[in-house]
């Protein structure tokens, strides 16, 4: 009997010790470790949001997760970003080709890992781009510019006085395939009667030489900075920006009704286009759609036009106002503006050095009867290849002028008769199209 209830004490404990090993009657410690660990895996509260900022801006990108000791990697695109590694990331300044960027956290612990949805980024078009796009983006038919020299009252002389129109277009926006190129059409004469002259080119002093801008037919490279337009002129080596310019303030407004309801700011930009009656006919109407935009344009960047001397040229080689001599010894004697009616002497301004160029700058703005501007203009010699040259500094951050009307016909001095606008006009082509219907000459 004895040896029997030991037989079946044996076969008990041996089926005891097979049921715990099948996990029968509860947990081993392990599985209690795993589900301990997992309980305490990160789980994502908050996931990041898209967002929609202009070129030049930031977005901030934020994550809400609970577990403990967490971890975070931000990628971008699936490629993660180097020291982005906390709850929030801000990006850098974004460009068009950050557009449509996606951007994920993958949150880590001990315990595990989770990934958060992708947000994206969007580049947004401010009011001005806006503005600026409805004219000139294809397929929208064209900004379009007049030029002039007509006179303010009497008919316009051939030779003398002309009027023609050019407009440009870009393929695409800037805001999402970057910078854009912008060649100005062939010149449009506009005027029947009168041949077709067009100014000459714009030269300016850049990093030691003279850059030549054409004109007609100039190109720009168009770019979007912020909530503005940046607008850079090309040299005729078809790459080197010559110098550039912020376009702000946009303004879309309408034209109806007849010319001679033209609002003020159109027509006293076109001066003598309304002001001298042999021009225009204005009791024609303004087509269906015409308008135009107002826009301020800024300086970006100090620039450094060369002015011929003597001889009008059109090239790089500008005529000197001295040769064979030196900068300080011209300015020491003296040299005699005469369209500022000042002689400036040494003591007038200061000496600089420009892209390795000696540059004297006057003290005081040339005055507005030379320049028939509101730009802020400062007379400039220069000392280049043993010459001494002549020309007009342009300061970072001037509003550039755009036009100016007759407000005073018997004002004593050109200050008194005219007024200077502080704006630009660029007309669609409706509008420009009425105003071409309209001319008499």
């Amino acid at each position: 009997m004895f040896s029997a209830r030991l037989k079946n004490a044996a076969v008990l404990a041996a089926v005891s010790v097979f049921v715990a090993a099948c996990g029968g009657g509860g947990e081993d410690t392990a599985s209690v470790r795993v589900k301990s660990a997992s309980s305490d895996a990160p789980v994502i509260a908050t996931q990041p949001a898209n967002a929609s900022v202009l070129t030049g801006g930031t977005a901030t990108f934020t994550v809400s997760a609970t577990g403990t000791g967490l971890g975070y990697q931000w990628k971008k695109n699936g490629v993660a970003i180097p020291s982005a590694t906390s709850e929030a990331y801000t990006t850098p300044a974004v460009s068009y080709v950050d557009h449509g960027a996606l951007y994920t956290v993958e949150v880590s612990s001990t315990a595990g890992s989770v990934t958060s949805t992708a947000a994206q980024l969007t580049l947004a078009l401010s009011a001005n781009q806006q503005a600026f796009e409805s004219t000139i983006l294809a397929p929208a038919a064209g900004s379009h510019f007049l030029h002039w020299n007509l006179p303010y009252a009497g008919t316009p002389t051939s030779g003398t006085h002309y009027a023609y129109s050019d407009f440009a277009v870009i393929p695409a926006s800037p805001l999402t395939n970057g910078p854009q190129l912008s060649a100005q059409s062939a010149p449009s004469n506009i005027a029947s009667t009168l041949a077709l002259l067009t100014p000459g080119p714009t030269r300016v002093l850049k990093n030691g030489a003279i850059l030549v801008v054409p004109a007609p037919n100039v190109s720009n490279k168009v770019s979007y900075v912020g909530s503005d337009v940046r607008v850079d002129t090309i040299a005729s080596d078809n790459v080197t920006v010559a110098y550039a310019e912020i376009r702000s303030n946009y303004e879309t407004v309408a034209l109806t009704g007849t010319l001679a309801a033209t609002p003020d700011d159109v027509a006293r930009f076109h001066n003598s286009f309304f002001s001298n009656p042999a021009i225009l006919d204005t009791t024609r109407s303004y087509a269906a759609g015409a308008g135009y935009l107002k826009f301020t344009q800024t300086n970006s960047g100090d620039r450094y036009n060369a002015f011929d001397c003597t001889t009008a040229t059109t090239g790089a080689a500008v005529t000197p106002c001295r040769t064979g001599t030196t900068l300080n010894n011209v300015l020491t004697t003296g040299i005699s503006s005469t369209s500022d009616g000042v002689t400036y002497r040494l003591a007038d301004g200061v000496v600089g050095t420009v892209g390795g160029v000696s540059v004297w700058v006057a003290n005081n703005p040339r005055p507005r009867s030379a320049t028939l501007s509101s730009t802020v203009q400062y007379r400039i010699y220069f000392q280049l290849n043993g010459n001494v040259y002549t020309g007009a500094l342009i300061k970072d951050g001037t509003v550039l002028g755009g036009s100016y009307y007759v407000s005073n016909p018997n004002g004593a001095t050109v200050n008194d008769r005219l007024t200077f606008l502080p704006f630009d006009i660029r007309l669609n082509k409706a509008a420009h199209d009425s105003l071409v219907a309209a001319m008499k000459i």
